[in-house]
């Protein structure tokens, strides 16, 4: 994206240096002089914060210490669930926490057959793999507690950064 700009004004915008001069040609891209004597500049983008947590909408291009820079609005999800005109809407707690334990049961289910192996004939389970699945289990444990702890979405989003899954025997 760039945009045209004169007296601490942006005049215009356009995705591509050609759209905002239509009549004239480039071999390719346009040279930095041909840029520079016509007050073309880059757009760069504030702050969008991650699109899991936020809902995040582009709002106007602005002048920011002299650099057209596109804006955003972020606004947080929904953190706990919500009934609305009949419909249950799940927050993002219950999403995460769902994503949680879906995660721990797939590390578990690797080692599943020793369990069930275990209950149907009496047959040890290496203490390697029962110390990897109480690991998993803790974690998901200490995962769901802190979820279910977190203040603000960014309280979540640092809770889900932090997971911490043992590795695999």
């Amino acid at each position: 994206m760039y945009a045209i700009v004169k007296d601490g004004t942006i005049t215009a915008t356009a995705s591509t240096v050609q759209k905002l001069f239509p009549n004239t040609s480039f071999p390719s891209r346009p040279n930095t002089d041909f840029l520079t004597e016509n007050n073309v500049k880059d757009v760069v983008n504030a702050e969008q914060k991650n699109r899991t947590y936020y809902y995040v909408t582009p709002g106007n291009i602005e002048l920011v210490d002299g650099v057209p820079t596109q804006k955003y609005t972020n606004t947080a999800k929904r953190l706990t669930d919500e009934t609305i005109d009949g419909l249950l809407h799940q927050g993002l707690k219950t999403v995460m926490t769902n994503k949680v334990k879906s995660n721990a049961g797939t590390l578990l289910s690797h080692t599943d057959w020793m369990v069930i192996r275990k209950a149907e004939r009496d047959v040890a389970i290496p203490s390697a793999t029962a110390t990897y699945r109480a690991a998993v289990i803790t974690e998901c444990t200490r995962l769901e507690s802190a979820i279910a702890g977190a203040g603000d979405v960014d309280a979540l989003a640092t809770v889900m950064n932090a997971q911490n899954w043992p590795e695999e025997p």
